[in-house]
């Protein structure tokens, strides 16, 4: 079903009835500031990246973790920087102060502040999808349902609560990490050219769930 034809809420039975959809690029797993600074140098001006972050679950209260991973989603490939929490690599600081170069994440407001409880930094070009979706009048502002809605697939979630402080990531880890970051810069342009406002059915449940996804 096109995006324009859907209604403000999407149900859960309607999103895990899509496709399963994954990035399946190229990904480049960075533990080494060197490697990171030669990639974030060549990325041009007016770029939009995909951008996401990703901790270490809680499971008790009052515990807390630093980020553990950034994920930033090129053109040509996934990138999936590993932190160290003594601080951000000053190649990372810049790109995430470079105004030029777009980064399109969802709630990233959490994200910003937790690496800047790495490392002090003034945050430029982030764009959050989820604030310019519900500007729109969109119920469900996650990217599991964005991507439902504009790529008209279904992102599995399943290691989303597995230990990203890990030295080495599984497969797993790999694939989702970048699939989300990957899925933010494909529902960037989508979010952009739906013209629809969806305040008219805000209130019109149709048979569909309020969950946030």
């Amino acid at each position: 079903m096109p995006s324009t034809e859907l209604p403000s809420r999407l149900s859960r039975e309607y999103i895990n009835s899509l496709p399963l959809i994954r990035y399946s690029g190229s990904i480049e797993v960075i533990k080494d500031s060197p490697m990171l600074d030669d990639l974030l140098s060549r990325i041009p001006g007016e770029t939009v990246t995909g951008f996401d972050t990703e901790t270490k679950p809680v499971f008790k209260r009052g515990q807390s973790h630093p980020a553990a991973l950034v994920q930033i989603a090129l053109p040509e490939t996934v990138l999936l920087i590993q932190l160290q929490p003594s601080g951000l690599p000053l190649s990372l600081i810049k790109f995430f102060e470079r105004e030029s170069v777009k980064k399109a994440g969802v709630g990233l407001k959490d994200d910003i502040q937790k690496l800047q409880n790495i490392s002090p930094f003034t945050a430029r070009g982030f764009i959050d999808l989820g604030d310019i979706a519900a500007k729109k009048g969109i119920i469900q502002t996650g990217v599991r349902a964005l991507a439902a809605r504009y790529l008209q697939g279904r992102i599995s979630k399943a290691e989303q609560k597995s230990n990203w402080e890990r030295k080495n990531l599984t497969d797993k880890q790999k694939s989702y990490a970048a699939t989300d970051a990957w899925a933010c810069a494909q529902i960037y342009p989508e979010l952009l050219s739906d013209e629809n406002d969806y305040h008219d059915d805000a209130d019109l449940t149709n048979g569909f769930s309020e969950e946030q996804l």
